[in-house]
């Protein structure tokens, strides 16, 4: 008897085991399926997939946390997914603790909190040093906290390693944009995409880089690629995104499309043999299309926990080939930046560097000077207009930040820092000053902080102005320069200081208080 007790004692664990496993396989396929549709942007199947999982232990619930802190860092939420995450921080599963660092660093990213970006995105690493997406995200906080030489070797050591990840060849290609070298930036996915032709999201970027670098015909090549793939799996968002994008550069784009195949359906047939012959290439085709689409998702899927940083900001409503820097001021109804940024533009729009987009005009402009002030189709919140009591007439020796989006690779969703000193003031008739802080071109129009917080300079790097406005014409092109915060203060509703509670900051500090503050300048100039 006690033999037979002990027999189904046993068989009933085996069971019981058996069961467990069983369901365990089922709900790993499910969350396969609900990160096959986040990786399409179909974020509201997605969410309807997670409704139908059954939950039957904690470590399966932690893994729904972090798949809707995903969904909501998607939708640029993040103090949203940041509860999510939370949720699964404090576990038994290394696996997952090291996930939930992974998203609590992409949500301080998205929030411009670079030092608990790279806290957190350290701590993944220490459990899991073989993770890539911790590392992608370390990369671009150290970027953007104006560590581009660590950054740099954190990315070479990922590429070459990783060569076949397509978020490293991403990430790689970012930063070469972001410090100005296109061609290098499109060479290295042009070279991927030779190994691995079936990523559409490699391709859209190539498109938009193509764009960048003034080839039109490329462009739109590429970019109607990536439309018949986000038709051929029914994500209207991102198909209608896309072809947005191609109609802002090109309005006509897809009647001419329609026009040739039209024409291309009447020739075929007035030829039985030949639409026999074509209708039998296109099945070919499809089944290819079918295949390649199949293979970019395994890959996608296989590649899920080494993603790229999750974009959390709202799209331009058209293809931007130009771009500078701006911040907010007004009572958040104006921006100032750059004259020679926007002198060529026939579309201008603004991004601040929590995300939120809004369209601009050309208000007023001062071409001695390169100023020009814009007038915000959607005003941001008074608090984040940067006011004009807060600016301070700049000193020389004084310690300055620089905040600005030298480049839309690595900084096109967030601005980067770079630090110095203010080593020469011009008098009011110059109106400039130079300064150590690293300045590009992309920098243009950015704000000037000292370590109180204030603004005092607004940056341009055009040498021919300077040479008009410094009479010598012994103009250092090795220094960064700026043009005098008291030459624009007129411009400026005056408002009461906020509370100033610290004598100084240091340049985290001003980067995340000013986050909001400051914007990236999309300009579309045409050909």
């Amino acid at each position: 008897m006690r033999f037979f007790i002990k027999f189904l004692l046993i068989f009933f664990i085996v069971t019981t085991n058996l069961n467990a496993n069983n369901f365990s396989k089922k709900f790993l396929e499910k969350v396969f399926q609900v990160r096959s549709e986040i990786n399409k942007n179909n974020l509201d199947k997605a969410v309807k997939l997670l409704g139908k999982i059954s939950i039957q232990n904690e470590n399966e619930e932690e893994q729904i946390n972090l798949l809707f802190g995903d969904i909501y860092l998607k939708i640029n939420q993040p103090s949203k997914a940041e509860e999510f995450y939370e949720k699964s921080f404090m576990t038994t599963d290394e696996n997952i603790e090291s996930l939930s660092f992974i998203g609590l660093a992409e949500v301080k990213l998205a929030q411009g909190n670079l030092s608990g970006a790279i806290d957190y995105s350290e701590k993944s690493i220490f459990i899991n040093p073989d993770r890539i997406r911790p590392k992608l995200i370390l990369a671009t906080a150290k970027y953007r906290i104006g560590d581009v030489d660590e950054s740099n070797k954190i990315l070479n050591e990922l590429y070459e390693s990783n060569k076949n990840n397509s978020q490293v060849n991403l990430t790689l290609s970012d930063y070469y944009l972001s410090i100005g070298k296109t061609f290098k930036s499109i060479s290295i996915l042009e070279e991927y995409l030779r190994f691995n032709p079936t990523n559409f999201q490699v391709m859209d970027q190539i498109g938009s880089l193509y764009w960048i670098d003034k080839n039109k015909e490329k462009a739109l090549e590429y970019k109607f690629k990536v439309f018949k793939y986000y038709q051929k799996i029914r994500n209207r968002k991102k198909s209608k995104e896309i072809k947005k994008w191609i109609e802002s550069i090109e309005p006509d784009y897809f009647n001419i499309k329609s026009k040739r195949a039209k024409l291309s359906k009447d020739n075929e047939e007035k030829d039985n043999k030949d639409e026999e012959e074509n209708i039998i290439e296109n099945e070919k085709l499809n089944k290819k299309e079918e295949e390649d689409i199949k293979k970019h998702e395994e890959e996608e899927i296989k590649n899920y926990n080494q993603k790229k940083i999750i974009p959390n900001y709202e799209e331009f409503e058209f293809a931007i080939n130009g771009n500078g820097s701006g911040f907010i001021v007004g009572n958040g109804k104006y921006v100032i930046t750059n004259n020679h940024v926007i002198e060529k533009a026939n579309k201008v729009a603004v991004r601040n560097g929590i995300g939120k987009v809004s369209n601009a005009k050309v208000l007023k402009t001062s071409e001695k000077y390169d100023l020009a002030i814009l007038e915000l189709e959607t005003p941001y919140p008074e608090q984040f207009s940067i006011k004009a009591s807060n600016f301070e007439i700049p000193k020389s020796g004084d310690d300055v930040i620089s905040i600005g989006y030298p480049g839309i690779g690595m900084t096109y969703d967030k601005p980067t820092i770079t630090q110095g000193i203010i080593s020469k003031v011009f008098n009011d008739e110059v109106g400039i000053f130079m300064t150590t802080a690293a300045i590009n071109s992309g920098n243009s129009g950015g704000p000037i902080f000292n370590l109180k917080g204030n603004l005092v300079g607004v940056t341009f790097a055009k040498l021919d102005k300077l040479k008009y406005l410094i009479s010598d014409g012994d103009v250092p092109t090795d220094m960064g320069y700026a043009i005098k915060s008291n030459l624009i203060t007129k411009v400026f509703e005056h408002g009461e200081n906020p509370e100033i509670k610290k004598a100084s900051f240091d340049k985290v500090e001003i980067y995340e208080k000013m986050l909001p503050s400051v914007v990236l300048v999309g300009v579309q100039i045409s050909k």
